[in-house]
């Protein structure tokens, strides 16, 4: 697999592309320092993935992706970003990202992007993308500019979506009520909402429903036999 990496800061390049290798092990990675260095890469051997970040002095991101669909449609594009910004996330979604990760994602986060990206999975966001997105919705009271992702139309709660992630991330009741300052029966009680709202009946399924919908990382295996809503 061929991934081009384009970042105008020699460090952080070096950082991805180390990050890269650690998450897909046979990537052939190419660095570009800009805009123009990464088009003329994309002419010369066309990669099956680029990750480009937002900010970039000539040509931004944002733009390089909207040039980079305009020639090369079929290339799934990722954003590595340090801004969350609703605006960036909105405008690279409908610019037709296959992704919006930001630079603190973990490896493991970075090799599930790739691979939804590569299969054509949807857009995988990193959580903190989602609820930028979410309150950006809630603040303006309509609906949003870009096409909406899947998980829009489960209305999830902010609180609910906060489950979820941890969720999804293997932790268990106990761990997320520390983690949220909540008590396990209110978890527990947030837990029967979101089954009732994704379709599902236990933990396991929603936690592979959120892999789907782009909520957080891929799922450790969950401690005990006991999958229903009381399971600790």
């Amino acid at each position: 697999m061929r991934i081009l990496i384009v970042d105008d800061h020699a460090l952080m390049r070096r950082g991805m592309a180390h990050v890269v290798k650690e998450a897909v092990p046979d990537a052939d990675v190419v660095e570009a320092e800009n805009a123009a260095v990464a088009l003329d890469v994309m002419r010369g051997s066309t990669p099956d993935l680029a990750l480009v970040t937002v900010r970039m002095p000539d040509l931004d991101g944002l733009d390089l992706l909207r040039a980079m669909k305009s020639e090369w449609a079929d290339v799934p594009v990722i954003m590595v970003s340090t801004y969350e910004n609703a605006w960036y996330v909105k405008r690279a979604l409908l610019d037709g990202v296959a992704g919006y990760l930001l630079k603190d994602a973990t490896p493991q986060f970075l090799g599930q992007a790739i691979a939804a990206a590569i299969s054509g999975g949807g857009n995988l966001l990193s959580p903190r993308a989602i609820t930028t997105l979410f309150d950006d919705l809630e603040k303006s009271g309509h609906a949003p500019e870009v096409p909406a992702p899947r998980w829009t139309r489960y209305r999830l709660s902010a609180r609910e979506r906060q489950v979820l992630v941890l969720l999804s991330d293997g932790l268990s009741n106990r761990e997320i009520a520390k983690n949220l300052f909540l008590s396990e029966t209110t978890v527990k009680d947030h837990l029967m909402a979101i089954y009732r709202k994704l379709g599902v009946a236990n933990r396991t399924q929603a936690a592979m429903m959120a892999i789907q919908l782009g909520f957080g990382a891929e799922p450790r295996p969950l401690p005990g036999p006991d999958l229903s809503v009381g399971g600790a």
